[in-house]
């Protein structure tokens, strides 16, 4: 499938992006249970990682391999796929109005000046770029989410024989 060139790239980078979610989302795991106002994020974090999972899965045995797939894979992508277009737009329409008020960039990076630990020293010019990085980087990661979830939802929608089970 030659059409799926696209999807298949933005796939595989956000699989290598959910590999390193999941190593925070597994260490942060005791911490959250400790304190229960972190177990939403930390859920939320964790849809995103099984919606990526889940759609790489289909990817190569549905649509690569042909192999029918579970119809509960096709459930897990659905949910999860809400969860992460829902976090993932709302995350993106953050970051582009904090992109375009320069007076929101300095309320951030005087909140990050006053959680920096007081050993720690940065130049302000260091601390401005690495705060633009972050954006940038967010930004371009909930957009390819947002174009991810509806690429996939297209894709399972017109090809429901991926989920259907074999007669015998």
């Amino acid at each position: 499938m030659k059409k799926l060139v696209v999807y298949r790239i933005i796939t595989y980078i956000l699989l290598f992006i959910a590999a390193f979610l999941s190593v925070g989302v597994f260490s942060s795991i005791l911490a959250a249970l400790a304190n229960p106002a972190a177990l939403l994020p930390l859920f939320l974090m964790a849809c995103i990682i099984i919606y990526t999972y889940c759609s790489w899965r289909m990817l190569v045995r549905g649509i690569d391999k042909n192999i029918p797939c579970a119809k509960t894979l096709r459930e897990l992508i659905r949910v999860n796929g809400y969860v992460t277009l829902g976090l993932s737009a709302l995350c993106l329409v953050s970051m582009i109005v904090i992109s375009t008020q320069p007076g929101s960039l300095e309320t951030i990076l005087e909140q990050v000046r006053a959680a920096q630990p007081p050993g720690m020293k940065m130049t302000e010019q260091e601390l401005i770029s690495r705060t633009q990085f972050t954006m940038r980087f967010l930004m371009a990661y909930t957009a390819l989410l947002v174009i991810h979830v509806i690429l996939t939802f297209r894709i399972v929608k017109r090809n429901p024989q991926i989920f259907e089970e074999p007669v015998n």
